[in-house]
């Protein structure tokens, strides 16, 4: 006869189980920690670096909030601004709204051509509330090396001949590389892609000037998402 007080083997079966789970979950409880901090520390860095990106472009000292917290996407297929296109975007991109003390004073947006000498570049420009130029770097480009080190704003001091130029400073002729009758320095031996930065940062802004009202709306989230 079963001793009523000894666990039956279905009991005991279960209490097993139990152990080996409770084994188990102790084994991987830590390295899901160790996981969760490594994605962490991965993610902390990947913002720092971005974060870094953008103050090149928009400066700290024209705002005060977080501008990861503050962006809203541009969707060439789905998008309520007028003449996108203008931008020429290829892919939706986030752009990013700069707020001081409360208030808008400037904006983040992509830009894109496919005119360089080696195709695709893709760009960011800073412009403050009176349309300005704050900043502007090349995010990625498929140039050779001496002539994409031009693009480079850390061998080179050719990108930033476009701060605080705005469309009531340089008129539309001007926007053009100095051998076409502009303003803007040409590359030695090449003006392929010269020109098509220059262009494209000219059409970012008009693209905000046509759609100024909505890029600098004061109202707190509009447009805006959570990353």
């Amino acid at each position: 006869m079963n001793d009523p007080m000894q666990p039956t083997l279905p009991h005991r079966l279960t209490a097993s189980a139990l152990q080996l789970a409770a084994v188990a979950l102790l084994a991987v409880l830590p390295l899901t920690l160790v996981q969760n901090l490594t994605e962490t520390r991965r993610a902390d860095r990947l913002g720092a670096a971005q974060r870094a990106a953008l103050a090149e472009v928009l400066s700290p000292a024209l705002h005060d909030n977080d501008l990861l917290a503050n962006r809203f996407l541009l969707d060439p297929h789905s998008s309520g601004f007028t003449s996108l296109e203008q931008l020429g975007l290829t892919e939706p991109r986030s752009a990013y709204r700069a707020r001081l003390g409360g208030r808008v004073s400037g904006v983040i947006l992509p830009v894109e051509t496919a005119l360089g000498y080696n195709g695709r570049i893709v760009l960011l420009a800073g412009i403050d509330t009176e349309g300005r130029l704050t900043g502007v770097r090349v995010v990625t480009h498929a140039e050779t090396r001496g002539l994409g080190d031009r693009l480079e704003a850390d061998l080179s001091p050719w990108i930033d001949g476009f701060a605080n130029r705005s469309l009531a400073n340089t008129p539309a002729p001007l926007w053009r590389v100095k051998k076409d009758g502009g303003d803007f320095d040409q590359f030695v031996g090449a003006t392929i892609t010269p020109r098509a930065v220059v262009a494209a940062i000219h059409s970012a802004l008009l693209f905000f000037d046509a759609n100024q009202d909505s890029l600098l709306d004061a109202g707190p989230g509009r447009l805006e998402s959570q990353p």
